[in-house]
């Protein structure tokens, strides 16, 4: 322990952090005015009293001051062992498309000595659409990654970078259904898309909550009170042993909300993350994925909207196929045509214990989603479109098929 004797001399400053978004650049140095310097006044000089201050009736003294200044280090706690220990296992991802680039996280898991890989896990939705990516480490270090599977239900892609010297994997928490309410969480990742390797705490609020993604479409999410930004998706949500108990993916945001953040549970994507590698292969010689797939998944292929027919003098509301997918594993994007009207669907199962369904008479195209989500379907159950086509009616087989997501 020393202490530190001076003379406090007349200083005016402040910083403040300015403007909001993906740059965070800008440093407003304007200085703050102490309380001996009038508004309006300047310094010339270390020694020079402010304009406006003096009297010449006053006597002047110069206060001295003590500052008592240790060299012990911050103490060590839970959550600066588990930054310690994983710090460098969460990574900066950005993915870019034709039409834009995005900026998420991701947290090395493995190594595969045979290939020379390292295994990156992150959101689906970090990936999705884009086709270039580079992963940043915490060190600076940037490479190219490749894409080696991705699972939409579960919001988990699996990538490789071709390095696997000095890397820092995290460990997978054995089973978060054990997770207890209150105890103490860590999270790492990259918000905004500008700052990697950001720390932030909390607690975990709630351990299997149900959230609905959309009209049809429920996850079940740990729900954490930690600090979530655009950017923070794919990162890593710890326990203070280190083990990661989640991968960030989602919060509320609105006026009025604060603390309602959500990570996919690792129950979850342990689940992803073992079938993407056991069904996916690598061509060693051209460098490529043959990506993985989540067996018995499925995902259709086309879009439903609403619009209007027109024949003669007559226009009636139809709903029509206004989008397939390029994705020739995605179900009916082989099948269905653009503009293709739909008059009724029919669900053939292949379990014949199962009793056909079908739709004829909808009012909208949430009807017709409603109706295909409501029911789980499996590999070989067909979907039968009864359609309009150029002016002529015809029934369409669309046979539910396994889906692999490709770039």
């Amino acid at each position: 322990m020393r202490k530190i004797i001076g003379l406090l001399g007349v200083m005016a400053s402040g910083l403040a952090l300015v403007g909001c978004g993906n740059n965070l650049d800008s440093i407003d140095n304007t200085s703050s005015n102490s309380g001996l310097i009038n508004q309006g006044s300047s310094i010339e000089g270390d020694n020079k009293i402010p304009t406006g201050t003096t009297n010449e009736n006053a006597e002047y003294m110069v206060p001295s001051y003590e500052i008592d200044e240790t060299n012990e280090t911050s103490p060590e706690t839970d959550v600066t062992n588990t930054v310690d220990a994983i710090y460098d296992s969460v990574v900066a991802i950005t993915a870019t498309s034709a039409s834009a680039i995005g900026a998420g996280s991701g947290v090395l898991f493995s190594s595969d000595s045979s290939l020379g890989l390292s295994y990156i896990v992150t959101c689906f939705h970090v990936i999705d659409n884009a086709s270039v990516f580079s992963v940043t480490l915490s060190d600076g270090s940037i490479y190219d990654a490749k894409l080696v599977g991705g699972y939409e239900d579960y919001d988990i892609a699996v990538m490789s970078i071709e390095e696997t010297n000095n890397l820092t994997y995290a460990p997978f928490f054995d089973d978060s259904d054990k997770l207890k309410l209150g105890s103490e969480v860590v999270c790492i990742g990259n918000p905004l898309g500008t700052l990697p390797g950001s720390v932030s705490t909390g607690i975990v609020s709630y351990v299997n909550r149900e959230i609905n993604v959309d009209n049809y479409t429920k996850r079940t999410l740990i729900q954490t009170d930690v600090a979530i930004n655009s950017g923070n998706s794919g990162g890593g949500l710890f326990n203070t042993k280190g083990a990661l108990i989640g991968i960030v993916n989602a919060k509320y945001s609105s006026t009025g909300i604060e603390g309602l953040g959500f990570a996919i549970p690792i129950n979850q994507v342990k689940e992803a993350v073992f079938a993407l590698l056991d069904t996916a292969k690598y061509d060693i010689n051209n460098k490529k994925w043959e990506t993985g797939y989540v067996l018995n998944d499925y995902e259709f292929g086309f879009t439903i909207s609403e619009g209007y027919y027109h024949s003669g003098f007559q226009s009636k509301k139809v709903c029509y196929i206004s989008s397939l997918s390029n994705n020739e594993t995605a179900t009916g994007a082989n099948e269905l045509q653009y503009q293709d009207i739909i008059s009724s669907i029919t669900i053939d199962f292949k379990d014949k214990n199962k009793t056909d369904i079908n739709i004829t008479t909808f009012s909208s195209s949430s009807d017709l989603y409603s109706f295909l989500y409501a029911y789980p379907l499996s590999l070989g159950d067909v979907i039968e479109f009864e359609i309009i086509r150029n002016n002529n009616s015809m029934t369409v087989a669309v046979p539910v098929i396994q889906y692999r997501y490709y770039i």
